[in-house]
């Protein structure tokens, strides 16, 4: 009976490590992939256009119909970007709504990159698609892109719509 109950005890604690461990790795993976979206998505890095934000021109936002994703691309957009944007399908692009490319100049989207797939012993897996975000400018048809892709694409989104944001500022004085 004792030697049961010390079984269940050396257990439980053992999966109490190993979810700590699994949670800390986690956590620790998302503040890594945040010091790299910040970094990636800049100007230097060729993620931003030199002149954004000069004009005053109003951002195509793309959404995917998707809800979690176009959920982070509506949050990201109000909550870190304080210029002008529109949400819109791509189809929508070539409407004559936004055929003036001089005030419409820029839009927000993404390729998707490599896909992930994590396997555990147990036969189960997981896949994830990496995001590689991107500026477009219709005006002058240059791509600005990011040169990392990302798994946490919410936390990366959320980053380059903040840098958006902070050459958008620096552009407008």
């Amino acid at each position: 009976m004792r030697t049961l109950r010390l079984f269940k005890t050396v257990i439980t604690y053992s999966l109490l490590i190993i979810l700590t461990l699994s949670l800390n790795s986690c956590f620790i993976a998302k503040a890594i992939s945040k010091g790299k979206a910040r970094r990636e998505c800049t100007e230097e890095n060729k993620a931003i256009p030199p002149s954004f934000g000069k004009a005053n021109e109003v951002i195509l936002c793309i959404l995917q119909d998707r809800n979690s994703y176009d959920k982070f691309l509506k949050s990201a957009f109000k909550k870190k970007y304080k210029g002008d944007y529109v949400l819109v399908y791509k189809p929508d692009l070539y409407s004559a709504k936004y055929a003036d490319k001089e005030k419409y100049r820029y839009v927000f989207d993404y390729d998707g990159g490599s896909i992930m797939t994590t396997a555990w012993s147990d036969g189960l897996s997981a896949s994830s698609t990496m995001k590689r975000y991107y500026i477009y400018d219709r005006l002058e048809n240059i791509k600005y892109q990011t040169g990392g892709e990302f798994g946490f694409y919410a936390l990366a989104m959320r980053c380059y719509v903040e840098n958006l944001e902070i050459k958008r500022l620096s552009n407008s004085n």
